[in-house]
């Protein structure tokens, strides 16, 4: 969970500019400054907040203090004096930094600022443009087109390059076995949603199976951008050590060695970050970086509020032609009523993904920035697959609703379908489910785990899910003139084939059945 921000900094005068003030409240990482999280705010001489930004390093504070005043004031920034000022400044804080320490730093700011003033939007860095998450590294895609490209052309990059989405945990193992030989696996965890929405956990083990004692045991995980790490434990190994990666938060653990039936298990909790991605277009030169926000949490009247906020700081030197930003809402989550405005568009990337609320700016100055706060509710856990088969004259229609009932370990699943052909719709219980009480009671098949039923017209039935369910449901499939027909789960860019709508009567009176029995 992200922390609030602790109480602001003593704001002081800034060396050389007399109008300005400014605080640097470290939130985070406050021993190094290689990766110090700070929030930097400046004021004018009327004591106003004119400027308020999420720096990640003594680097990037430098930078975004120049860059903004120099557009400001016109003025020069001595670097030699702003390494004075920030050693003093920051001791005021208990943060021992050395002037020359500082000196070195700030005159490499200086050095890349120099650098963006020859060019376009050549060297940009995503730092320029975003505050980057701790345990996230950014990612920034560099494309030249030909020519100017069209507002659907523009679309499209943006979709190709959505933010990654995955909720697949790599995980890789090496040993030695009892002859010295190096063994090496690979494998593809999920991560699965718990009872409780928004948090997610994950077990992931590894046991010597073997009856001889493994040695240099190495055990890592690779933990997508897309969650945040809440807590994670493996007792067996100790700590652990954490490298920033392509694909997401590497942690790995080692073992001298493992006896027979001994093992490494980790245990995860996670939290779903907000996917974001920022496209910046400066003539035929495009920019698109990709990174996430996590959730963080405020008390308001006695309730504890969820939200994120999107920010977009153009630090560099030239103005943009077009500004795009995307937040990839995810579907276990919805804005508030309060957070939408009229200039959002909301963009549909199917169940397994989400909302995407998208905002677009144009002639976007050097200096300016974007922020927008959003607050999100939890959404109940309810899932829908379509599936049209065409057929002669009128499709075949077939739905399947999964919703979570008020009880624990349960769920409501519904089955409807219209066809004006005979045919047969068929549905497997999902892996540690079971299912029962079905209404109609008739419509019950022979089969609880691989249901199966012969119709001619329409089919309603709705029936109870114990157990846990899985990352992805089972599609239902129809069979028609001995051809079977199946629905896919939706991907980014694509129409979505899931989504939440109107419930049926079995369905609603299945929830109310459970309602009543609380």
């Amino acid at each position: 969970m992200s922390e609030p921000i602790d109480k602001e900094a003593e704001i002081t005068k800034f060396p050389g500019i007399a109008s300005l003030s400014l605080s640097v409240t470290p939130i985070s990482e406050k021993d190094n400054f290689e990766v110090i999280e700070a929030v930097v705010r400046v004021y004018d001489d009327n004591n106003e907040q004119i400027m308020q930004h999420k720096a990640r390093s003594l680097f990037s504070i430098a930078k975004t203090l120049k860059l903004f005043i120099q557009n400001r004031t016109n003025l020069p920034i001595n670097d030699r004096r702003m390494a004075v000022w920030c050693a003093t400044y920051f001791e005021k804080l208990g943060i021992k930094l050395g002037e020359e320490e500082a000196y070195q730093i700030i005159k490499k700011a200086s050095q890349a600022l120099e650098k963006l003033s020859r060019v376009t939007i050549e060297h940009v860095e995503a730092s320029d443009l975003v505050s980057i998450e701790v345990d996230v590294l950014a990612h920034l895609i560099a494309l030249r087109s030909d020519r100017l490209l069209s507002e659907d052309e523009l679309y499209d990059l943006l979709e190709k390059h959505q933010s990654p989405v995955s909720n697949t945990v790599i995980r890789k193992i090496s040993y030695k076995n009892s002859g010295g030989v190096e063994h090496k696996d690979k494998l593809s965890l999920e991560i699965t949603p718990s009872e409780t929405i928004l948090e997610h956990t994950l077990i992931a083990s590894f046991k010597n199976e073997t009856e001889h004692k493994l040695s240099n045991v190495i055990v890592s995980d690779i933990i997508p951008y897309l969650y945040k790490i809440k807590e994670v434990t493996c007792k067996e190994s100790g700590k652990y050590k954490k490298e920033l990666v392509e694909n997401g938060l590497k942690l790995t653990w080692n073992a001298s060695s493992l006896a027979p039936g001994g093992e490494v298990k980790a245990f995860y909790t996670l939290e779903k970050r907000i996917p974001r991605t920022i496209m910046i277009r400066k003539g035929e030169e495009i920019r698109i970086v990709q990174d996430y926000n996590s959730l963080m949490r405020k008390e308001d009247d006695g309730k504890i509020k969820i939200f994120f906020t999107s920010e977009v700081l153009n630090l560099l030197p030239v103005t943009l032609d077009e500004l795009f930003i995307r937040d990839l809402i995810p579907s276990e989550m919805h804005l508030a009523v309060e957070t939408i405005t009229e200039d959002m568009t909301f963009i549909d990337f199917g169940l397994k993904h989400g909302i995407n609320i998208q905002q677009t700016l144009t002639n976007v100055e050097s200096g300016v920035k974007f922020l927008q706060t959003y607050f999100i509710n939890p959404s109940p856990l309810i899932w829908r697959i379509d599936l049209t088969v065409p057929s002669k004259g009128e499709d075949i229609e077939i739905s399947k609703i999964v919703e979570k009932a008020p009880k624990d370990n349960s769920y409501i699943c519904t089955i409807i379908s219209s066809t004006p052909v005979p045919c047969t719709i068929t549905n497997e219980v999902e892996s540690g489910l079971k299912a029962s009480e079905f209404l109609p009671t008739e419509l019950a098949p022979n089969d609880a785990a691989k249901m199966s039923w012969d119709i001619d017209k329409k089919l309603s039935v709705s029936f109870v899910l114990d157990g846990n369910l899985s990352r992805q449901l089972n599609s239902p499939k129809v069979i028609v003139e001995g051809k079977e027909h199946t629905a896919k789960t939706s991907e980014i860019g694509n129409t979505r084939e899931s989504k939440v709508s109107a419930l049926p009567f079995t369905h609603v009176a299945m929830y109310r059945k459970f309602l009543r029995e609380m």
